[in-house]
């Protein structure tokens, strides 16, 4: 059986590092993107089976990115989760608006983290 790929789309280089080496633990086959084009790039390139997506990143935010993740026909059922440190007072229901299937709120817990990519690619 193939491994679960998911793209981590986040500016902070150690976090991007330290998660993917943590999710490989747990049979993910994960790979990371510091900034919002590269992402998308990547995405676009080979279509990951999930993504977590950090929202305060310079330049390209992370609502940019999942619109245009969402307005692309190669990318728009890829299953995005708002991975972020900004704690909105409604994030949940935002990151739904925005055509997010999740919300993992920073500082987490890894187990949580798991448990929402499994929801979201079983």
């Amino acid at each position: 059986m193939a491994k679960t790929r998911v793209l981590l789309i986040d500016d902070e280089k150690l976090l991007v590092k330290s998660t993917v080496l943590a999710l490989g633990c747990y049979e993910f086959d994960t790979d990371g993107a510091l900034d919002g084009p590269e992402g998308l790039e990547k995405a676009r390139k080979e279509p990951p089976d999930i993504i977590l997506l950090d929202i305060m990143m310079p330049g390209m935010d992370g609502w940019q990115v999942l619109k245009q993740l969402k307005e692309s026909d190669a990318t728009r059922n890829i299953p995005v989760v708002i991975f972020t440190a900004k704690e909105y007072s409604n994030g949940h229901a935002l990151a739904r608006e925005q055509g997010a299937a999740g919300y993992v709120a920073k500082p987490f817990e890894l187990e949580e983290l798991v448990e929402e990519i499994r929801k979201h690619t079983s």
